[in-house]
């Protein structure tokens, strides 16, 4: 029960996955975890710093009142936008994870992913919940879908692994530069210029990527200075900003997600 309200605590959306009569109640959840190398900003005293807004040409700091906003048409110059304009523009609020598509999940460039999500059963929908991430787990299947998250229209990407069901934000096609831009030389091989970078790839071929080679150096080494000069006791400062609570335990997400589904399943 401690794992499930873990779960249900860390969700962050809650909403329908639909597809023709399905209907499958969803939480969803970050699958990325915040990273520890963040810095803070303050002053020699231990002050910390706030942002301000101040005018370039005579220095006036700014009030919020004072803002306007303005979309660059042409070098320097802007067409204003108000705020009530852009609420005007804003995605009909849903609580649908609306499946538009199935595609073969290679159709998909990697190029294309930016962010993963778990998405976890909802009250008593598990077992649609698990025929859906079996089948396309089977088929090498992905769904296309959108859904509207703080005031913002998403397309995703539902994927299945493991038996979880996962949702990857898709960058939009104007973002991706075209790979033709690159421009490269026209190029002749021969065969034995082909067979020797063969033979030279299938030196170091893995069938997976070593889990040693994902782990984030700079951030263990950064955490290494930061703690053996914690216990020296040196050059720490203490601010009088209020810290937020840390979990006291690392929680294994997949685990979790799997105890729930077993859970609701018995």
């Amino acid at each position: 029960m401690a794992e499930k309200n873990a779960i249900a605590g860390r969700s962050i959306w809650t909403g329908t996955l639909t597809f023709g009569l399905v209907s499958i109640p969803v939480n969803l959840l970050s699958a990325v975890k915040p990273r520890n190398t963040a810095m803070h900003m303050f002053d020699d005293e231990g002050a910390p710093l706030g942002r301000r807004y101040y005018c370039s040409v005579d220095g006036r700091e700014l009030d919020r009142s004072d803002l306007v906003r303005g979309y660059e048409t042409d070098k320097s110059v802007f067409v204003t936008v108000e705020d009530e304009e852009l609420e005007g523009l804003q995605p009909e609020k849903t609580s649908d994870i609306d499946l538009k598509r199935f595609v073969p999940r290679q159709s998909i460039s990697s190029l294309y992913f930016d962010r993963p999500y778990f998405l976890f059963p909802a009250g008593k929908s598990v077992k649609a919940y698990r025929l859906l991430a079996k089948v396309l787990e089977d088929e090498d299947t992905a769904g296309i879908a959108t859904f509207v998250m703080r005031g913002r229209e998403y397309l995703v990407a539902i994927l299945s692994g493991q038996g979880i069901l996962w949702a990857e934000t898709l960058r939009f096609a104007d973002e991706l530069r075209d790979p033709a831009e690159i421009d490269l030389p026209e190029m002749h091989s021969d065969a034995k210029q082909v067979k020797a970078m063969e033979k030279a790839i299938d030196a170091l071929y893995e069938k997976k990527v070593p889990m040693d080679y994902l782990r984030d150096r700079y951030a263990e080494r950064l955490t290494r200075l930061v703690n053996r000069k914690r216990k020296r006791g040196k050059e720490v400062a203490r601010t009088e900003a209020v810290e937020e609570e840390k979990d006291s335990e690392q929680v294994d997400l997949m685990k979790m997600l799997k105890q729930r589904i077993m859970e609701e399943e018995t």
